[in-house]
């Protein structure tokens, strides 16, 4: 019998992630990320800084399962990490992703409609999700009425209301 023991203040954990991108016709293989051990806590907050092009959106996609490492293991709460995002875990990406056919307001609703959230309950954390990013009385605008740094704060508004346990900024 195995057993497997987790630290209740480890949020997230990396051990021993690489991640190497496959060699394509005439050109070698790119060593992107690793070997990294990291462990992520409860309530800490935790940059990763560097130049471009140094593995900071490949460790964010690895440790959110958007990719799976070459090597290592990634848990979230306990559980691995294979292959999708788990429960629990918002990714805001680096160009913003908001979808440009609907309003501010509906882009911050998307996931809890498609999460069933009853309606009530959609209403209040939108509202107080863009009312806290400064969205307010832009709820009706759609994304290309906006600057790049406002539609950013919609897709940031879009994963607050989803009320992870953990976010990564890339």
């Amino acid at each position: 019998m195995t057993a497997t023991v987790v630290h209740q203040d480890v949020h997230a954990s990396l051990s021993g992630v690489t991640r190497i991108y496959p060699a394509a016709a005439g050109t070698q293989a790119v060593h992107a990320l690793g070997p990294v051990d990291l462990d992520l806590k409860r309530g800490e907050f935790f940059a990763v800084v560097g130049p471009s092009g140094c593995g900071k959106s490949t460790l964010l996609e690895v440790l959110a399962g958007l990719q799976q490492p070459t090597a290592g293991t990634v848990t979230f709460e306990g559980r691995s990490v294979t292959g999708e995002v788990p429960d629990g875990i918002g990714v805001v990406f680096q160009e913003d992703a908001s979808f440009p056919w609907l309003t501010v307001w509906d882009n911050a609703a998307f996931g809890l409609r498609r999460n069933g959230v009853a309606a009530a309950e959609i209403r209040r954390r939108v509202d107080d999700a863009l009312a806290f990013m400064g969205l307010t009385e832009f709820a009706r605008a759609y994304p290309a009425q906006l600057s790049g740094g406002m539609r950013q704060r919609v897709c940031i508004s879009r994963t607050l209301v989803l009320q992870p346990h953990l976010i990564l900024l890339d």
